[in-house]
C-alpha cells in the first residue's frame, strides 16, 4: 500500500504535520482515518485540518514563477489529532512522536472499527469520513446522562429523534418536554415503529394532544401556584389570602375525602366573602362549596376538622380588617386568572398514563407563558423522581419500576444561567446529580450552552456537539467539563448540518467520534420556514424545471410524493453531469447528460421515481 502522506512535524505527542503524497491530494478528506506504524502496532489518527500553501520560493525566482507563466507548485499539509495505539482494549497514546519522513497510511473500515468499539445499541449513523463503520452508541451510558448543543438550524432535534427512537427500540421510557410542539408531529409517524407508543400530552384544550396532563391543587405548593398567578413575591398580604384560601379547600377535601372539593373555583368563592367582609361559618361550607356533605358530622377527632377551623379562623380575621378584604379582592382576580389557563384540576394526572415501556410521552407545553412551563415541568420530573425513589428504596408512595430517560427540549429556559432559580432548576439539578442511583436520566439540549447553569451542565459526561458558532458557548463547554480543547474547537468549526462530535462513555470515552446521522422515522416540526412560498419561485415552478431536466413530463403526483422527502436526502454530491445521493434510504444516481437514472429502491423504473425526482428538486431549489 502506498502512502497517502508523511511525517512532518509534530506538536506534542498528540498532534502531527503531515505532507500529502501529490497522488491522493485530493483523496484526503476532513474527518479521514489514517495511521502510521510504531514498532509492532498501528497508531491511529485522524484529520482534522488541511490547508494547501505555495511551495517557498526565494525572492530572485518569485518574478519568474508568477510572470513567465510558470505554474507555483503547491503543497498540501494536513494536521493529524493522534488517536492512540490500541494496548488489550485500550488506546493509549505514543510515548514519542514518529520521525520526520514516517509513511502515513489512509486507515480501512475494519481497524477503524476495532480501534474505536463503537459496540452500543442505540445506531444513530456513520462515520462522517466511513460510510461503511456504522455508529452505535453505548444505551447503558446513557446512565450519565447526555446533553445535545448546537447552533439552530444545524440538527439538534433531528439527533435527539434518533435517540429516542433507538431508545424506543430498546423498550425503555421516555418523556419529552417540548416547549414548542417541535416533537407532536412525531405522532403522525410512530406507526412506522413496531409497538412502539407515543403519546402527546397537551396543557391546554386549544392545543395538539392525545390526552390532558393537569397539575394537582391537592399537592401543588400554594407559593408556587401564586408565583405562576403573577403574584408578587413582596406582595405579602395578597399571598396570604390566596394561601389561606388554597389551604382551606384543600382541608376541606381531606376532611371530607373528596378530592373534587380542592378547586380554584372554591378559592374563588371563599375569596369572595373575605373580600365582602362576610365571617365564613363552619356550618355554611357546605352551601358554599354545594358540596353533599352535611359539616356539622365531622367531629374534632378527625385531625383535618380542626386544621380547617384553624385557617377558617384567620380567613375571618382577614374579613374584619379592610387590608385584608382588599388583599382577598386582589387574591381572587389572580385566582380567576389561573382558571382561565385550565392546567390546574383537584389531582394530578395519573403517573402510569405517562411512563409506560416502550413508550414516549411527550408534553406539550407550547403556547404556556414561562412561568406556567415552569411549574407543569417542575411538578412532572418531581413525580417522576419520587417514583423511582419509591421504588428504588421500597419507601410508600407512588412506584414506577423501570428506569426513565427525560429529554429536556430548550434546557436553558428551564435552568438558566443568569442566576435565577426556577422549580425546575431544583429538580434538576437533583437528577443530574443524584438521578443515576434512581434510574433517572436526562438528556439536555439547548442552542446555548452558556445559557444554561453550568452546575447542571457539568454533571452531564455524554456530548453531542453540533456546529456551533458562539465563541461564549465554546467557552462554556471548555468550563461545563474540561472536555474541550484547540482541536476539536476547530472540529466543531467544520462541521456541516446533520453531522455531530460525540464524546463521553457513550463512545468509550475515550475517543471524540464524528458522525453523519442517518434517516430518522419519526417526524418532528420546527425546521426553518419555506419562503419560496412567500417570496421569489413559486413551488409550481420547481416541477417544470425537473421535467426540463429530464426530457419528459413528470407526473403531479410524483412531485408532490417528491416534496415530502425534501429532508431525507443525505450525502448528495455533483460531479461533472451526474448527480448522487441517499434519499430516504435509497441510493440515487442521474445522469442529467444522458437523462438516464437509478434507484436501489425503485430500480430503473420507466419513469423517475419520487426518490430520484426529490435529488432532482433540491439541484432546481439550491439553484433557484
Amino acid at each position: 500500500m502506498e502512502p497517502v502522506g508523511y511525517v512532518i512535524g509534530n506538536n506534542g505527542v498528540d498532534e502531527l504535520i503531515m505532507i500529502a503524497n501529490p497522488k491522493y491530494v485530493d483523496g484526503i478528506k476532513l474527518f479521514d482515518y489514517v495511521y502510521y506504524e510504531h514498532g509492532d502496532s498501528r497508531v491511529l489518527a485522524q484529520v482534522i485540518e488541511i490547508n494547501r500553501e505555495l511551495y517557498r520560493v526565494s525572492e530572485s525566482l518569485a518574478p519568474v514563477v508568477f510572470n513567465d507563466g510558470v505554474k507555483p507548485v503547491e503543497t498540501v499539509l494536513i494536521k493529524l489529532l493522534i488517536i492512540g495505539k490500541k494496548t488489550g482494549d485500550l488506546l493509549r497514546l505514543p510515548e514519542a512522536p514518529p520521525p520526520v519522513s514516517t509513511p502515513v497510511y489512509l486507515a480501512d473500515p475494519e481497524l477503524v472499527k476495532s480501534y474505536l468499539g463503537l459496540r452500543g445499541r442505540l445506531c444513530i449513523g456513520y462515520l462522517a469520513s466511513m460510510q461503511d463503520v456504522k455508529v452505535c452508541l453505548n444505551e447503558k451510558a446513557i446512565s450519565r446522562h447526555m446533553a445535545i448543543i448546537g447552533a439552530t438550524g444545524n440538527g439538534k432535534t433531528w439527533l435527539s429523534v434518533l435517540v429516542i427512537e433507538e431508545l424506543l427500540k430498546l423498550g425503555a421510557t421516555v418523556l419529552i418536554l417540548d416547549p414548542h410542539g417541535e416533537y407532536v408531529k412525531a405522532k403522525d409517524t410512530v406507526s412506522k415503529m413496531d409497538g412502539v407508543g407515543l403519546t402527546v400530552f397537551r396543557l391546554s384544550k386549544h392545543h395538539v394532544g392525545d390526552l390532558t396532563y393537569r397539575v394537582g391543587l391537592m399537592t401543588a405548593d400554594p407559593d408556587h401556584i401564586a408565583s405562576v398567578s403573577g403574584i408578587d413575591d413582596k406582595a405579602i398580604r395578597i399571598r396570604e389570602a390566596f394561601s389561606l384560601a388554597h389551604r382551606c379547600v384543600k382541608l376541606a377535601a381531606k376532611a371530607y375525602g373528596d378530592p373534587k372539593l380542592a378547586t380554584l373555583r372554591n378559592m374563588e368563592r371563599i375569596l369572595t366573602q373575605v373580600a365582602s367582609g362576610r365571617r365564613i361559618q363552619f356550618d355554611s361550607l357546605q352551601n358554599l362549596f354545594g358540596t353533599k356533605y352535611p359539616t356539622g358530622n365531622l367531629s374534632n377527632d378527625n385531625k383535618y376538622f380542626r386544621r380547617l377551623k384553624s385557617v377558617l379562623t384567620e380567613l375571618n380575621n382577614l374579613a374584619d380588617e379592610s387590608a385584608g378584604r382588599h388583599a382577598a379582592l386582589a387574591a381572587k382576580r389572580y385566582v380567576r386568572k389561573l382558571r382561565r389557563l385550565g392546567v390546574y384540576a383537584p389531582l394530578s394526572t395519573r403517573l402510569f398514563k405517562l411512563l409506560k415501556v416502550k413508550h414516549a410521552a411527550i408534553i406539550n407545553l407550547a403556547g404556556l407563558d414561562d412561568s406556567v412551563q415552569d411549574h407543569v415541568a417542575y411538578s412532572i420530573l418531581n413525580r417522576v423522581l419520587k417514583a423511582r425513589i419509591n421504588y428504588v428504596r421500597r419507601l410508600p408512595g407512588p412506584k414506577y419500576p423501570y428506569p426513565v430517560v427525560i429529554v429536556v427540549e430548550e434546557a436553558h429556559r428551564f435552568a438558566p444561567g443568569n442566576g435565577k432559580k426556577t422549580l425546575t432548576y431544583s429538580v434538576l439539578s437533583r437528577i443530574a446529580m443524584e438521578g443515576r442511583k434512581f434510574g433517572v436520566f436526562l438528556v439536555l439540549i439547548t442552542q446555548r450552552p452558556s445559557k444554561i447553569d453550568q452546575d447542571i451542565l457539568s454533571q452531564v459526561q455524554n456530548y453531542a456537539l453540533l456546529k456551533i458558532v458562539n465563541p461564549k458557548d465554546r467557552e462554556a463547554l471548555l468550563e461545563a467539563g474540561e472536555l474541550m480543547n484547540s482541536n476539536l474547537d476547530k472540529i466543531l468549526a467544520s462541521l456541516n448540518i446533520g453531522e455531530s462530535l460525540i464524546m463521553g462513555p457513550v463512545v468509550g470515552g475515550q475517543v471524540p467520534i464524528i458522525v453523519k446521522l442517518r434517516n430518522r422515522v419519526l417526524e418532528y416540526g420546527g425546521g426553518d420556514i419555506n419562503l419560496d412560498k412567500y417570496w421569489g419561485v413559486k413551488e409550481e415552478d420547481y416541477g417544470s424545471r425537473v421535467s426540463m431536466m429530464m426530457g419528459l413530463k413528470i407526473p403531479k403526483l410524483t412531485i408532490e410524493r417528491a416534496k415530502l422527502l425534501l429532508d431525507k436526502i443525505s450525502d448528495e454530491s455533483l460531479n461533472g453531469s451526474v448527480i448522487r445521493g441517499y434519499v430516504n434510504g435509497a441510493r440515487v444516481e442521474v445522469d442529467l447528460k444522458n437523462e438516464v437514472w437509478s434507484c436501489s429502491k425503485c430500480k430503473n423504473s420507466m419513469k423517475p421515481c419520487e426518490h430520484v425526482v426529490a435529488l432532482l428538486l433540491k439541484k432546481a431549489m439550491n439553484e433557484a
